[in-house]
């Protein structure tokens, strides 16, 4: 019995991994009523000599008497007989059906008949038909139906077919082609002979022609025998001998002599439904198969848990919580018994078995598997979760640390390569994989030789793009023409990769390693986040069912679910160090899912709850950003993202935990652009690669508690290490002022931010210099200064200013927008230099608090003249019929200084009709507020708002204009402005 359980187990794996061949006999013909062998030479004998032959027909007669019939009555009589024999329609059987089941790679038969062609096309299973030499060149199918002795597609004559003796002496002569291939499946595949007999003619040439050709390399194959009697024990020695594997169908079933389909039922059946672990009950054979199933994998440091249900055929079910869920096992429960010995004692189990034990639960341990889900109510459990790729850290230092120290080691050095892949080093990381691919072949490391395979042609996808990148756009983005890579080295890899298919690369693996790593074949497929993505769609609907049904969820929750698969393809791939993470179809796949989980917390948090809801607890995100939350975010978001968030939630209302590990991350980025900008000539690979995750990074970080060494690091990373192509001084003060949000701005930072303006004024002394910025400029760092330290006075920056002379303007412009943190004989000295004579100057002088608003009617010349002169330029291009696109410019601002009453003396009424903004705040009661937008109240200081909101007649239509755009927006903007003004 245990060596059938083997025979069932190798045929059962070979169909799994796509290398099992049936060759088909007449046995199975004979079940749909086709003439067995000896019939068919009968009917020769008798046309030959009228009668039947008394006795049986030796081996040598099968071929003799057809070729007699054919040298006496000629071709014609010859073909006659085929003819009516074979141009008889039958029905296909049931055994035809379990053999196309069983999922085999090719089939190989002397039949001549169609009763298998037939069978395929039902079942919806192409395979090119070769039954003759000409039909070689033209299959269409990797699947062969291979008719080695021909059939009658052509017709029913006897050329078409092997069967007088003539036709097997020359068969080699006369089928090359055919001879060859069947040579080369039987000698790579796991060949099942089914519908012979033993002593079939056919069985024991083929049986020599192999053994012959493969020598000590000879693959044992399997023979079904449907003998009426069970093979005696000395035949079946005397047969296994001649290389032939014996499952006998007659041990299995007890059946009539004639029953033939119940003999062949039961062997296929057996195959077909048999199971590895349908004979497992001791403690020790169920630790050892789940052993030799698992330790192929012990060797990759993670893996994704529902991929196990591959490695276990099914059995069961690996959930991303790390629970366990029966699915089709009929067998023996050897998983519910492995958690049993898990919880409970193993002293019973041999020495051997401990160990495997003990490797299986490490290997379940580092892969987050827990338990059996019937286990999870004795205790709750939660999958740990961790990283530690210095790739996934930011931990640069660490990774060059490692590609330092010499290694002769394959793990190591593919570890390494991927490593100087993400440093920038792409060219040293090609030429290493493509050395891998060389050593691990020597080696017999399958598993290091594949995934270098797709590693090195993701790199070079990444390669090719670069260098588009770098050709196209370039010298306007960078200044100069990059070459990182040699032409000589393009050259290579263009030769080498030209026409590479990736969807090749698992099938061209051996079959061993197809067998035992089917877990890994989806990265050899160009979509290979494909099922990933779909399940991320089913999760994403079902949580906004959820969400417009109000209802609440329990358990494992389609968000729960959504971040467990995000943290398992995350793991995955660092882990393992796969060049995939730095694709944009992961890195989108990153953010959908953590887009969706920002958008239920926020729901959670602002939702209605009711009595139901409040009893479970509902009415706050159990959502909180931890490190690895962090770290995705950074590494797949661009900023526009972040705004994106922004609008849609108020991230200030999710907490942000693992404060440390995240400042840590975020010190090692600041360090790393401190490196790298430091240098004089930048590796512009890694640049392009790391420059998006370290804005990101400093962008995000204003959601951290952060200490003040942490705050104080990143904003001299902002400030002065970071090139102005990337970060202008108004985006620099952007970044500065959202890090100012939680933990406000310490006198230390102050320093720095004071060192930087000084730099920047020094910048100034160039007359040609002009400072690029985007809507921001030095005017805000000290707005910024001013606002959490009212009566703070730069002494560094008051001294700067009192060093200025009348000639150095574009340094006075510069400081004078300083003049909120600047010291009075500062301020009076910058005045005197400066001297209000345009409107620019005193919209300045305004905006800084060199000039109180109040005072802003001493200067209404200024703004007359202003408004008069756009005024007219204004109505010429209306005369002229030219339609021109006005920013408001000052309009705007002097119609709510009006507003205010800060400004009076000036008939402001003569400027309406130019801008509807304007009109609205200068002609209130007359506005039609048709023209009104919205979005101008974003803009609006919050002395502006309290006024608007006390006005009445203006109130109420703004409230249902505020009304209608909350109900069908998710930006909450709009909702703060409206509780907070208008409630």
């Amino acid at each position: 019995m245990e060596k059938l359980n083997q025979y069932i187990k190798d045929i059962t794996n070979a169909s799994e991994n796509g290398k099992l061949v049936f060759f088909v006999g007449a046995g199975l013909s004979t079940l749909s009523e086709y003439p067995q062998w000896w019939e068919l030479v009968e009917k020769y004998h008798i046309g030959l000599y009228g009668k039947p032959k008394d006795s049986n027909y030796s081996s040598d007669e099968y071929l003799r008497i057809p070729q007699i019939f054919y040298d006496v009555k000629g071709e014609d009589e010859f073909d006659r007989i085929l003819k009516d024999v074979f141009s008889v329609e039958k029905p296909t059987n049931p055994i035809h059906d379990k053999i196309l089941t069983m999922n085999p790679v090719h089939i190989i038969t002397t039949n001549y008949d169609s009763l298998i062609d037939k069978t395929c096309s039902k079942r919806g299973r192409y395979f090119s038909v070769i039954s003759a030499e000409e039909d070689v060149a033209s299959a269409t199918s990797p699947r062969y139906l291979l008719k080695v002795h021909g059939d009658f597609r052509r017709g029913f004559k006897g050329k078409h077919v092997v069967l007088k003796e003539s036709d097997y002496v020359n068969y080699e002569q006369e089928y090359p082609l055919i001879s060859n291939i069947m040579k080369t499946i039987m000698a790579t595949h796991t060949i099942v002979f089914i519908g012979y007999g033993l002593g079939d003619y056919n069985i024991n040439l083929l049986l020599n022609w192999v053994k012959k050709l493969q020598k000590d390399g000879y693959k044992r194959p399997f023979f079904i025998s449907t003998a009426p009697e069970p093979i005696e024990h000395n035949t079946a020695v005397y047969y296994e001998s001649k290389g032939l594997r014996i499952i006998d169908a007659a041990r299995l079933v007890e059946s009539d002599g004639k029953d033939y389909m119940k003999r062949y039922n039961a062997v296929m059946d057996l195959l077909i439904d048999s199971r590895e672990n349908n004979h497992l009950s001791e403690d020790d054979k169920i630790i050892e198969y789940i052993h030799e199933k698992l330790s192929p994998l012990f060797v990759l440091p993670c893996v994704r848990k529902i991929d196990l249900k591959f490695v276990f055929e099914y059995d069961y079910h690996f959930e991303v919580n790390g629970k366990v869920v029966p699915n089709k096992n009929r067998g023996f429960p050897y998983m519910e018994r492995f958690f049993e010995l898990h919880e409970g004692d193993i002293s019973n189990i041999s020495e051997e078995s401990k160990q495997r034990f003990e490797d299986i639960s490490e290997f379940f341990k580092r892969n987050g598997i827990l338990c059996m889900i019937k286990s999870v109510g004795k205790r709750t459990k939660t999958p740990s979760f961790e990283i530690v790729s210095p790739a996934y850290n930011s931990n640069y230092g660490e990774m060059e640390k490692y590609i330092d120290t010499s290694s002769s080691n394959l793990e190591d050095d593919y570890r390494n390569a991927f490593f100087l892949a993400c440093l920038g080093r792409w060219e040293e990381a090609y030429i290493l994989y493509s050395d891998l691919l060389l050593r691990s072949i020597d080696e017999s490391n399958w598993w290091i030789h594949y995934l270098s395979q797709i590693n090195r042609y993701r790199l070079y996808q990444s390669i090719t793009q670069v260098v588009r990148n770098l050709n196209g756009i370039g010298i306007l983005v960078f200044g100069k023409q990059h070459k990182p890579f040699s032409d000589e080295f393009l050259t290579l890899i263009d030769r080498e990769m030209k026409r590479f298919d990736i969807n090749d690369v698992f099938d061209g693996m051996p079959y061993e390693f197809q067998s035992k790593y089917q877990i890994l074949e989806f990265l050899s497929d160009n979509e290979y986040l494909y099922d990933d993505t779909v399940k991320l769609f089913e999760l994403t609907n079902k949580v906004h069912s959820e969400m417009n049904k109000g209802s609440y969820s329990f358990g494992l929750t389609s968000e729960n679910e959504v971040q467990y698969r995000l943290n398992e393809n995350v793991r995955f791939l660092y882990e393992n160090h796969l060049w995939l993470v730095s694709f944009k179809e992961f890195k989108q796949y990153v953010r959908n899912s953590l887009m969706l989980l920002f958008e239920k917390a926020e729901y959670e948090q602002t939702r209605e709850v009711d009595e139901f809801g409040r009893a479970f607890g509902a009415g706050s995100s159990g959502f909180c950003l931890d490190y690895y939350d962090f770290v995705n975010v950074v590494k797949s978001f661009s900023i526009e993202d972040i705004k994106h968030i922004e609008r849609s939630c108020k991230l200030e209302r999710i907490e942000f935990i693992d404060i440390g590990e995240i400042e840590s991350y975020l010190m090692r980025v600041v360090d790393e652009i401190a490196k790298c900008f430091s240098k004089g000539e930048m590796n512009i690979v890694f640049y392009t690669q790391f420059i998006s995750e370290a804005k990101v990074a400093l962008y995000f970080a204003r959601y951290v508690n952060l200490s003040t060494e942490g705050l104080n690091r990143i904003l001299k990373a902002l400030l002065f290490h970071i090139p102005e192509r990337d970060f202008d001084i108004g985006k620099r003060y952007l970044w500065v002022e959202g890090l100012t949000l939680r933990g406000g701005l310490p006198n230390s930072a102050i320093t720095i931010i004071e060192e930087f303006l000084i730099n920047q004024a020094d910048r100034h002394k160039d007359s040609e210099f002009s400072e690029q910025s985007t809507n921001f400029s030095s005017r805000d760092f000290g707005n910024l200064i001013y606002h959490f330290e009212k009566s703070y006075v730069s002494n560094d920056l008051s001294e700067y200013a009192l060093s200025l002379s009348e000639d150095m303007k574009n340094q006075v412009n510069f400081m004078f927008r300083l003049s909120p943190i600047l010291s009075i004989d500062a301020k009076q000295h910058l005045l005197r230099l400066k001297r209000i004579e345009d409107i620019d100057g005193l919209i300045d002088s305004v905006q800084i608090g060199a000039v109180e608003v109040e005072r802003i009617s001493e200067f209404q010349d200024l703004i007359i003249e202003y408004m008069e002169k756009r005024k007219l330029n204004i109505l010429a291009d209306i005369e002229n019929g030219v339609t021109s696109f006005y920013s408001e410019d000052y309009f705007v601002m002097f119609g709510s200084l009006y507003f205010l009453g800060y400004l009076t003396g000036i008939n402001m009424e003569n400027y309406l009709g130019l801008y509807d903004e304007y009109d609205f705040f200068v002609d209130p009661m007359s506005f039609n507020f048709t023209k009104f937008r919205l979005k101008w109240l974003k803009d609006y200081s919050e002395e502006v708002l309290e006024r608007i909101a006390e006005n009445e007649s203006i109130r109420i239509p703004i409230v249902k204009m505020l009304k209608e755009r909350i109900k069908d927006t998710n930006d909450k903007e709009y909702l703060e402005i409206f509780m907070k003004y208008f409630v």
